[in-house]
């Protein structure tokens, strides 16, 4: 039933959806962070929503005015979403963000003629069907647009929308509070709740001239043999799902409270185990 559906896409159209105003006129770079260039993390999460009809977003003609609407009125608080990863001219080949007046971010609005509840509200992430409702981009345009949404509107009314974010610009909590500032905003609020600030390059951000003075990092970086870590291809990056029986994390989670007396979350227990097995 999924295959049969996932040929029944239709009106894919992607735009281009830019900032309603500008704070700033001048193309400029912001520094990333020491976390944000470590080369293990420079790879795409891709997220899905899924939202059910209401009385209200039954009619669905306007999906994608409300969408792309608000999402132009959160980008001037988040503009370096819309901007664009590169390596900067330096022996180092660090990432940077280079940001100027005329980006946005591609919004890809598509529908389906089927119901959320006709494919079980997408409850199974290993469903071919799931991986057409986020965007996959290429790693060259993950670079050039290093975050890009999709909205797909099911005949139920429902609708997904699908992200694809450049781990380098944020993690799930930052992407997180930049869906909520949509959400606000599509809800017809005046001003976002959590105001945004780019000061990531104070707290963990090259020095000028950069200088390593732990011995243990310049062992553990190679610095002393010529080794750029940011330079490294790391290869193609496969997702897998595993499904894991609530019984046997709880189990878990029982024995390790046994062993160290802490209650543990399913995300430090499940993390840890993963971190160990590597």
């Amino acid at each position: 039933k999924i295959a049969l559906q996932t040929k029944m896409m239709k009106n894919k159209e992607q735009t281009l959806i830019f900032p309603s105003h500008t704070h700033f006129s001048d193309d400029h770079t912001l520094p990333l962070s020491h976390l944000d260039t470590d080369r293990n993390l420079h790879l795409t999460i891709r997220y899905l929503r899924a939202y059910t009809a209401t009385t209200t977003t039954h009619h669905h003609s306007n999906h994608f005015h409300v969408i792309s609407s608000s999402l132009s009125q959160t980008l001037p608080h988040y503009y370096p979403l819309a901007g664009t990863l590169r390596r900067r001219k330096h022996p180092d080949n660090r990432l940077e963000l280079f940001c100027t007046t005329n980006q946005g971010i591609p919004l890809i609005h598509t529908t389906v003629d089927f119901t959320l509840d006709s494919v079980n509200y997408l409850d199974d992430p290993a469903s071919p069907f799931v991986e057409q409702l986020v965007p996959d981009p290429e790693p060259e345009e993950g670079m050039e647009h290093p975050c890009m949404l999709q909205l797909t509107v099911f005949k139920c009314g429902g609708f997904t929308l699908g992200a694809a974010i450049h781990h380098s610009l944020c993690d799930g909590m930052g992407g997180t509070l930049f869906f909520n500032s949509v959400a606000e905003l599509a809800r017809g609020v005046t001003r976002i709740t959590v105001e945004p600030i780019w000061d990531r390059e104070k707290l963990l951000g090259p020095r000028d001239p950069p200088r390593v003075d732990s011995p243990l990092i310049r062992e553990f970086l190679s610095l002393d043999k010529e080794f750029s870590p940011y330079k490294e291809n790391i290869g193609p990056v496969k997702r897998e799902c595993f499904h894991v029986r609530d019984e046997c994390l709880d189990n878990f989670k029982r024995s390790l409270f046994d062993q160290s007396g802490f209650n543990f979350t399913t995300f430090e227990a499940l993390g840890a185990y993963i971190w160990r097995s590597k």
